[in-house]
């Protein structure tokens, strides 16, 4: 899955979620979520995103460029088939906004999306990368991205109508930006809590 091994964190209605630190080009999963931010300082596709535009020879960028995909918050775009050397079989962009300290606060909804297109989808594995940017997370707000994070995919699930069949997927979080282990902890420890 990444230069890490992945850290299972538990299972929820089916869904086993792990951390790990993804290797966007070659995870092959069902559906590969990748965030990216409105604009930055030179408005390029960042983190995750840049790798993708790079394999994609500016894809992304020109899409920017063309207003087709701005990356407002929570605008989508899904590839359902996507060109070599992505390995993974769909791709969902996902749109950040433009201000990444609003991040904490917006990851829920996003992640609940990502993980409700997965559903779907029937998806059998899914790599979430929407806290993958060049920007590091600011210490004091891994524990609360990742509980946002967690608390989001768990609505979801919970809310998943699978005409009573239960879903069966891997989940897997990227936890590079910030500190890997506080990241993986808090997911764990959120997905340990009741729902409500």
């Amino acid at each position: 899955m990444g230069d890490i091994e992945a850290r299972s964190l538990g299972t929820r209605k089916g869904v086993s979620f792990k951390a790990a630190k993804i290797d966007v080009l070659g995870c092959d999963v069902d559906l590969l979520v990748v965030g990216m931010f409105e604009r930055d300082g030179i408005n390029r596709p960042t983190g995750g995103a840049n790798q993708i535009d790079r394999a994609l020879h500016g894809t992304l960028g020109r899409l920017r460029e063309g207003r087709i995909f701005k990356g407002t918050m929570g605008e989508t775009l899904i590839l359902s088939s996507t060109p070599a050397p992505i390995k993974a079989n769909s791709l969902m962009l996902i749109g950040m906004g433009d201000d990444p300290g609003a991040l904490p606060h917006s990851i829920g909804e996003l992640t609940a999306n990502a993980m409700q297109t997965a559903l779907r989808m029937g998806a059998r594995s899914t790599a979430c990368l929407l806290t993958w940017s060049e920007r590091e997370l600011p210490s004091n707000l891994v524990e609360l991205t990742a509980e946002m994070m967690m608390k989001g995919v768990l609505r979801a699930v919970e809310g998943h109508d699978g005409h009573d069949r239960q879903p069966e997927m891997e989940w897997f979080f990227d936890i590079r930006n910030g500190d890997a282990a506080r990241m993986a902890d808090a997911l764990e420890r959120a997905l340990g809590k009741p729902s409500g």
